[in-house]
């Protein structure tokens, strides 16, 4: 049984990790202009924050950003998982990159520091193997002709339907969590948020959370549009200033609270989350054009980060290198170099969009 903290990495999981940047790579839809991310493709804002640090955390908390009180500049991309119509049944992220934090990261050069959310508490995947099982079973329904005649349906329930036959079947746990997963219709994207899979905190291992502090401003009347979600988000951040309260569940029992395996819940009674900073999303508005184009070119990675906060276990450690080759060979297709924003340009692209 591994103690807390510690990780178990199987022998060939390099050649595993490589195969599946191989897979992401041929899942890529080259076609079409911008080139879209594979996972993620549709975002609902480029929203501008803040990263305010808690004053007083005890002192197993206080490393990394979290070291001493401070306020961080960031911006947060609302996405969702796979569907371009916010009217149908997804799973949905929160990517949040902070800027101007100084050390060496662990990815990349630059001052820029990345969580990736989502809006499901675990990971439908457990391990890299079964990664590139479900990834080959999706590379097979792409190639197959189940979702060409089934029309009717969504891409998306066409490719689970053909994945639940072909792979998912064997596997109960996981496609139950999937099926939770994409199975979601929120009326806005500001809801609460887990990473899902767990991090350093110092010498601690948490898993992140972010959860509305505060009541929301009322939606108005919506109608039903295919970009519902940018609309929603659009009219309560010009309603009124949004706050979300970043959480850290520490990691208390190797056993109950796995490092390896994403898809088991952490249990808040063994460990409830602790506050460790404020989101704050002023009143702003979020969507205009100059923005939304800011926002398709940006990359998100877990691994750009301080090393007090390195991610862990095997789904983080394949992130690593799927994140930034896809991104890289993405960029590349689309002509638009690589590299991290500044906090001038995406202020300047906010101010444009208030006039």
């Amino acid at each position: 049984m591994p103690a807390l903290g510690e990780e178990t990495v199987p022998p060939d999981e390099a050649a595993m990790i490589a195969r599946l940047v191989e897979q992401n790579l041929a899942l890529l839809n080259v076609d079409e202009r911008p080139v879209r991310r594979g996972q993620h493709p549709k975002h609902h804002g480029c929203v501008r924050a803040e990263f305010i640090v808690e004053p007083d955390l005890p002192a197993e908390f206080r490393h990394g950003l979290f070291a001493s009180p401070r306020r961080y500049d960031a911006l947060i991309r609302f996405s969702n998982g796979e569907s371009r119509d916010d009217r149908r049944a997804d799973a949905h992220g929160m990517a949040i990159k902070l800027f101007d934090v100084p050390g060496e990261k662990l990815l990349g050069e630059g001052t820029t520091h990345d969580f990736i959310l989502l809006d499901h508490p675990i990971f439908f995947i457990r391990n890299v193997e079964d990664y590139v099982g479900l990834f080959d079973a999706l590379l097979a329904a792409r190639r197959s002709i189940l979702p060409k005649l089934a029309f009717f349906l969504p891409r998306l329930i066409a490719e689970i339907g053909h994945v639940y036959v072909t792979y998912l079947r064997k596997k109960p746990h996981e496609l139950d969590i999937l099926l939770d997963t994409v199975g979601k219709k929120p009326k806005t994207p500001l809801q609460e948020y887990w990473s899902t899979t767990p991090y350093l905190l110092g010498p601690q291992v948490v898993r992140w959370s972010a959860r509305p502090a505060m009541p929301l401003p009322t939606l108005p009347q919506m109608t039903k549009s295919p970009d519902l979600l940018r609309h929603a988000l659009a009219a309560q951040l010009d309603a009124g200033e949004v706050s979300f309260d970043f959480m850290a569940q520490v990691q208390s029992d190797a056993e109950k609270m796995p490092i390896e395996d994403p898809t088991i819940r952490w249990d808040e009674k063994l460990s409830p989350p602790r506050k460790v900073a404020t989101l704050r999303l002023p009143k702003q508005r979020p969507d205009g054009v100059p923005l939304m184009e800011f926002c398709e070119h940006l990359s998100f990675n877990p691994w750009r980060c301080l090393p007090e906060h390195r991610p862990l276990g095997g789904i983080n450690r394949a992130r690593k290198d799927i994140y930034d080759k896809v991104s890289r060979k993405r960029h590349e297709l689309n002509g638009v170099p690589v590299g991290e924003p500044s906090l001038e340009e995406f202020l300047r692209l906010h101010e444009v969009g208030r006039v």
